[in-house]
């Protein structure tokens, strides 16, 4: 059936025009079954000046091109595709089909059972749930593109929905979920919520890419094949790292009563080691080595405030483009304007967590220690200045329980990003407080040890963040189970493959002590 088609092109990266699988680009398979739904139909591609040099457009396909892009400015351009006498044609509204230029695996059946849905049931707006991305289309009708585009214009979150200039991949989804109930939705059901897996076969990072190959060479080419294999083949989930832990500082201000760090170094109040700047900026260029995009968080342990130069520390972060930054923090010992200043510096690419555990003042005080003022102080000023980048947060546990609510009501008036996280107990190494038993009914690989690496302070990488054990030669102190090496000496890719002896270790069902008594497998940084 005649069906206009827009594909998002804005945020290409050069991964998305190179060869895929020995045969045509990820752009180049998009714009292949764009034509073929189109049926005749005009074909948009939105693409952004200074991006990747893009091949010649086929007949029958218009490019359009801007600086930067808006999901409103991209509305705009898919009304275009509807002429006067497609209005008069289907007055309920033409379907126009919406496509990221990065998928090689948009699934031609998916998009045209998409696409019946949608006349079906004469909806506005069709889309497919549980799925990866990359494999669906999403569906439009031309009947409600003038209001979304009059949506787009006063929110926030569509006016600045750029990824370096474009839109992003959910920034439709993210719009119209603004006002959903004002539109007709129909949605296409996974065999099984595949969400779960964060697995992306997309050409866009490196990481993504290298996922994407492995799934090809699986024999994976639509997504009823993908259900089918993915709960089966943990292994396609480990590529590379996606998260990066770093103790930049030994000290911290606080020995607050759930955190494994005083048992594990000491005196934490008052040390005063730190990550020198050349040897983090070091690591980073090896992380930009290894990965290309990265979330790296420089709170490992410690705070990250009593680094003699926490802004020189973003700024190797924020150096490699497709990096973004967290700085988990107590929200004490921070100098005037250096919080800001990084901010200013990363704007959408960095993200601040405060820990405060407890608006209570008694309460805050039996579980964090003195400072309730300072940190509460920082984080209003922050999330005032900067909406969005701040976050406030609260670990849910026994101590604290009663309070959680008027906690989290209180913090909502000021910021959207209250955080209400679990309770980890690191392997049993600590005593349980933990409210609520959250693990999932069967054991499955730890995603920690597919996704994710932490750096201590003199660069050893231990197994994993939470794998700690009771030391048995000082009694009341923990140590790390095992470590993997030093990124200093073994380099960041050598010590990657060593941790995925572990992970192959979990595929087997095999978890070495102490990952046997861990909970944290099931959870996600990035």
């Amino acid at each position: 059936m005649y069906t206009p088609v827009a594909i998002n092109a804005t945020t290409l990266t050069e991964y998305a025009l190179r060869p895929f699988a020995t045969g045509p680009s990820a752009l180049d398979r998009v714009l292949s079954l764009a034509r073929r739904l189109a049926d005749g139909a005009p074909v948009l591609v939105l693409a952004r000046r200074g991006g990747p040099k893009l091949p010649a457009m086929p007949e029958g396909v218009r490019l359009v091109t801007r600086d930067t892009w808006t999901m409103g400015q991209g509305l705009s351009d898919m009304a275009s595709l509807v002429s006067a006498a497609d209005s008069e044609q289907y007055p309920r509204g033409l379907p126009i089909l919406y496509l990221q230029g990065d998928s090689p695996f948009s699934d031609l059946e998916l998009c045209e059972r998409l696409l019946s849905i949608h006349k079906r049931f004469r909806a506005e707006y069709t889309f497919a749930d549980g799925y990866p991305s990359g494999f669906a289309a999403e569906v439009l009708s031309s009947r409600c593109l003038p209001n979304l585009v009059e949506l787009a214009a006063r929110d926030d979150t569509a006016s600045d929905s750029g990824t370096a200039g474009g839109i992003e991949r959910e920034a439709l989804f993210a719009l119209i979920q603004k006002d959903m109930n004002a539109y007709d939705v129909e949605t296409e059901l996974a065999p099984i919520d595949m969400r779960v897996y964060r697995f992306s076969p997309t050409c866009d990072t490196k990481r993504n890419t290298l996922s994407a190959e492995r799934l090809w060479a699986q024999g994976i080419r639509t997504a009823s094949a993908l259900a089918g294999i993915l709960p089966t083949k943990p292994d396609l989930l480990r590529t590379l790292p996606a998260f990066l832990w770093v103790q930049v500082a030994e000290g911290c201000p606080q020995a607050c009563s759930y955190c494994p760090y005083p048992a594990l170094a000491g005196d934490v109040v008052g040390a005063t080691a730190f990550m020198p700047v050349d040897r983090f900026r070091a690591l980073m260029a090896m992380a930009q080595d290894l990965c290309d995009d990265l979330v790296v968080d420089m709170s490992l342990w410690g705070e990250c405030s009593l680094h003699p130069d926490p802004f020189a520390l973003a700024e190797a972060v924020l150096a490699h483009p497709r990096f973004s930054l967290i700085i988990e923090t107590s929200g004490i010992g921070w100098k005037p304007g250096v919080a800001e200043r990084i901010t200013e510096l990363g704007g959408s690419r960095v993200n601040w967590i405060v820990s405060l555990d407890d608006d209570d003042e008694a309460g805050y005080r039996a579980i964090r220690g003195d400072g309730r003022a300072e940190a509460s102080d920082f984080a209003l000023r922050m999330a005032r200045a900067y909406p969005g980048r701040l976050h406030v947060q609260a670990v849910r546990m026994k101590d604290n329980e009663p309070r959680l609510e008027a906690f989290y009501r209180s913090w909502k008036k000021e910021t959207k990003g209250v955080i209400i996280q679990k309770y980890d107990s690191f392997a049993k190494s600590l005593s349980n407080r933990s409210v609520a038993d959250l693990s999932p009914l069967e054991r499955y690989p730890c995603r920690h040890l597919a996704r994710d690496m932490a750096v201590l302070l003199d660069g050893t990488v231990p197994l994993c963040k939470h794998a700690l054990e009771k030391d048995p030669e000082h009694p009341g102190r923990l140590r790390y189970h095992q470590t993997a090496g030093n990124v200093f000496t073994d380099g960041l890719a050598s010590i990657w493959d060593r941790l995925g002896q572990c992970y192959s270790q979990h595929i087997r069902a095999e978890y070495p002590k102490p990952c046997g008594q861990c909970d944290e497998y099931h959870t996600f940084n990035a």
